[in-house]
């Protein structure tokens, strides 16, 4: 057991991708007409400015250049409607309209989710099942029952992790928080979702574990309830709470459509 723990350990350490709910991957036609507000960059990068950002059809003339990309005051906070876009080998060409800069254009990368530097104003409408593509299944081996198994698992999105054996369901979370202060004995995980309902588990033990200078509160929630899967695959998840910490959760919506997509009959 203590082995198949560390195994799933391991997983949870490399499962940190996790589809944003403002990609559409390679289904860009998701954007057509929508209004996409840039969003602002971490102060250390400010200096570099936004990366794609062009003055021509071609991208060949940098918008606005400062020192490497498109000067940071050039387009911060600014609210682009896209107007078209063209495919240009891997990458798509994408039109932006702008009171103030006029038509630019942008160099999408579909496979870069991560570089995507834009929030969509209303959201996408994904097509249904989109996101099960990014449920992985990995072959495992128990040492002690001798015998490969499948455990497969949801991208870890804001440190929330769906995980399915032979129909068993457990799910990790975490929050790290400043270590000013180390809590031990803490118990109890709940998930406020956005239709105002509760998902919650308070006997659940939360570990403590110092994090360069942070501690990190995980819990593990095993022996979920199918209503209590239900409830999570119904509405996204807005805030979590572990023992005493919470946080806001802003991928909710992305983490909801992989718990139906692991879920689903």
């Amino acid at each position: 057991m203590k082995k198949l723990l560390i195994a799933m350990l391991s997983v949870i350490s490399i499962a940190t991708f996790a589809q944003s709910p403002d990609f559409p991957d390679q289904n860009i036609e998701l954007l057509e007409g929508k209004e996409l507000l840039l969003k602002p960059l971490d102060e250390s990068s400010q200096k570099y400015g936004y990366k794609e950002f062009y003055s021509d059809e071609a991208a060949k003339k940098i918008y606005k250049k400062g020192s490497l990309f498109t000067k940071y005051s050039a387009l911060a906070g600014k609210t682009f409607k896209v107007v078209s876009y063209k495919p240009e080998y891997s990458d798509y060409i994408i039109k932006l309209s702008n009171p103030d800069t006029g038509i630019i254009y942008y160099k999408y990368n579909p496979t870069r989710s991560y570089d995507f530097p834009f929030k969509v104003i209303g959201g996408l409408t994904f097509p249904e099942n989109f996101f099960c593509k990014y449920i992985i299944s990995d072959r495992k081996f128990d040492y002690d029952k001798a015998e490969h198994y499948y455990l497969t698992h949801s991208p870890c999105t804001e440190d929330i992790c769906l995980y399915e054996k032979e129909k068993n369901y457990w799910l990790h979370v975490l929050i790290t928080a400043p270590s000013d202060k180390r809590e031990t004995g803490l118990k109890g995980v709940k998930f406020i979702l956005e239709n105002g309902k509760e998902v919650s588990f308070p006997n659940v033990d939360v570990s403590v574990t110092a994090s360069l200078s942070k501690y990190d509160y995980s819990a593990e929630i095993r022996g979920l309830k199918p209503e209590e899967l239900q409830l999570l695959a119904e509405s996204p998840i807005i805030k979590k709470i572990v023992g005493t910490k919470e946080k806001e959760v802003e991928n909710g919506r992305v983490i909801m459509e992989y718990i139906k997509c692991m879920t689903k009959k």
